[in-house]
């Protein structure tokens, strides 16, 4: 995806999905690629516990629960995963459209594979800088 194109998707992506540009949780805390348990859903919320999971997705954040962070910022985690709760249910598709954007991952492989198209619920304006209608 050439240049310009990714800063029209990264623009289309936070008109539509402002939560995006948080940098404490979400796709810019964490390096692009799959959760640590899970190995499916991308990467959401940077641990420290006990645990040797560094980043986990929304779904193995909640499993996980305390256990994922030190006991020094148990609070941080349960921010992390109270804000995670709060994201759209095809939140995933956002994350990995985010790091296309950025040009972390390439516009093809397994975090893009899934059962309904990439991009789907977040707008015109995405689909458009996807080259869709």
């Amino acid at each position: 995806m050439i240049r310009a194109k990714r800063a029209e998707l990264r623009q289309a992506l936070l008109e539509a999905a402002p939560w995006l540009d948080a940098t404490e949780f979400g796709p810019r805390s964490v390096t692009a690629g799959t959760c640590d348990r899970c190995e499916a859903a991308p990467r959401l919320l940077p641990t420290c516990g006990p645990t040797t999971f560094e980043a986990l997705c929304r779904d193995c954040a909640e499993d996980e629960g305390d256990d994922a962070w030190c006991d020094g910022h148990l609070d941080d985690g349960r921010s992390a995963r109270e804000w995670a709760a709060t994201l759209p249910e095809r939140w995933a598709d956002a994350v990995v459209l985010w790091w296309v954007a950025t040009g972390e991952i390439r516009a093809e492989g397994s975090l893009i594979d899934g059962p309904a198209p990439l991009g789907e619920d977040l707008g015109p304006a995405v689909r458009a800088a996807l080259g869709g209608d």
